[in-house]
């Protein structure tokens, strides 16, 4: 095996491995018979040309997971619960509310794992919890004391979402995601670990910012390349606790924020318009 060749086989690993079976070798020996005779290394061009095309065969290839609606409305509780309990549970370096902490952890791999029939009393408790609901009614509260109603937000988005993918699936299991999910929460407690207060620090704030536009941009393009509307209604989802909090702390918010949520809102407009055009071009 060439150097170009094993390059080129590294490359094809983007792909989906059912796709590479199926495809991978006439693939590759169309672009060994492409290069030049003295390459050692795949152009610039061509090695983003087939990482692009591997993002969309992955992108297709999810089509097969579960009805549209049923994934993306997944994928969108999924991403709400694993920032919001990223960000909001103290669990290092204190363990400050230990009930509270194995609730998250337990919903968070319920919900991964699409474990609907567990994650749906779950997240009623925390719902109950973060609202205050449970403590009026003489219930020993062990769920953080909010006092914004943007901070419920998330809990109530997980529960409905849930609750919508019960009766709708009628109590069937949805398709496992992959335990990469929950290293959003674990790298987000390990800082709490390295330093306490980072969600508040202008670098954190950058970094995540950063990493949601490319989040909702990987959405816009999945959309279009898959033609189907799952990721652009996870992305919509996904946005509703962040502009309950831009609604509730207007005040706050200067030039550099709106700006910040409308790149987001823009994104996942366009993601909505295109899937759209792709549903009436069907």
């Amino acid at each position: 095996m060439t150097v170009l060749e094993q390059r080129y086989r590294r490359l094809l690993k983007a792909y989906p491995r059912t796709y590479r079976e199926q495809h991978g070798e006439e693939l590759l020996n169309t672009l060994m018979e492409a290069a030049a005779p003295d390459a050692r290394r795949p152009a610039t061009r061509e090695a983003l040309a087939l990482l692009a095309g591997g993002f969309a065969a992955h992108a297709r290839d999810a089509r097969s997971r579960a009805p549209w609606w049923a994934d993306g409305l997944h994928l969108g509780v999924l991403a709400v619960a694993t920032t919001t309990y990223a960000m909001k549970v103290d669990v290092l370096p204190h363990l400050i509310r230990p009930i509270w902490t194995a609730l998250a952890i337990l919903l968070l791999v319920a919900i991964t794992r699409g474990r609907l029939l567990l994650a749906l009393p779950l997240a009623t408790v925390a719902a109950f919890q973060t609202s205050g609901l449970l403590g009026r009614m003489g219930v020993p509260r062990f769920g953080p004391a909010y006092v914004e109603m943007s901070n419920v937000v998330p809990h109530v988005v997980i529960l409905a979402g849930l609750a919508v993918l019960v009766i709708g699936r009628r109590g069937k299991e949805l398709p496992a995601r992959s335990w990469l999910w929950l290293l959003i929460p674990v790298f987000c407690w390990t800082l709490q670990y390295v330093y306490f207060p980072f969600p508040e620090e202008l670098p954190w704030l950058l970094f995540r910012a950063g990493v949601e536009v490319l989040a909702l941009g990987a959405v816009l393009w999945a959309t279009v390349a898959a033609g189907d509307a799952r990721w652009s209604l996870a992305a919509a989802i996904y946005m509703i606790p962040g502009l309950a909090y831009l609604a509730e702390n207007l005040p706050a918010h200067g030039r550099k924020g709106f700006a910040y949520w409308g790149l987001l809102t823009l994104l996942v407009v366009a993601s909505a318009v295109a899937a759209r055009r792709t549903r009436r071009k069907i």
